[in-house]
């Protein structure tokens, strides 16, 4: 059976050391990603699996924050992704337990793997269905694994932007 949402990580960061300057958990996670090619992020949507770097996902991870604390209320709203690796919009639909996810998408990046195309992702459906507990989950675990990484390079809480982070479990 295909997975229709799944978020998986390819690799361990190298992490780099971190940077006094940095005062949000987006600049720490650019720091902590920027000369890591071994650490890769995969959204499979529909099964078509989207690569993400860290870098990447620095530049869109207080949306992914928003989204996460928008699904917590009631009402239908969108969210933007703006990056290089991952340009979409994502329009949420809460229906029970349930939420359809239905995306427009503008650009990814291949990061050299094969058939990874904007194109070939738009022969696969733009909506997903699934249940909202697990699409949370998927992000989640994720976000766990970034706010290892955050520590393991010596940052601390009190980056601004940690506050969602610090109520995820290890």
């Amino acid at each position: 059976m295909i997975k229709m949402f799944e978020i998986r990580t390819k690799g361990k960061a190298s992490l780099d050391n971190l940077r006094a300057t940095d005062s949000n958990v987006s600049e720490a996670l650019n720091t902590i990603y920027t000369n890591d090619y071994d650490f890769m992020i995969f959204i499979n949507w529909n099964g078509f699996k989207i690569p993400m770097d860290g870098v990447s996902f620095s530049q869109i991870y207080n949306d992914v924050i928003i989204m996460l604390e928008e699904l917590e209320e009631e009402y239908d709203f969108s969210v933007n992704f703006l990056d290089t690796g991952l340009t979409a919009v994502w329009s949420f639909t809460t229906e029970g337990d349930f939420l359809k996810v239905k995306a427009k998408w503008v650009d990814i990046a291949s990061y050299g793997y094969e058939n990874t195309t904007l194109e070939e992702l738009e022969k696969v459906s733009n909506i997903v269905i699934i249940n909202k507990s697990k699409f949370m989950n998927e992000w989640n675990s994720l976000l766990r694994i970034v706010k290892a990484d955050l520590l393991k390079a010596g940052y601390k809480n009190t980056l601004e932007g940690f506050e969602y982070l610090e109520t995820l479990s290890n």
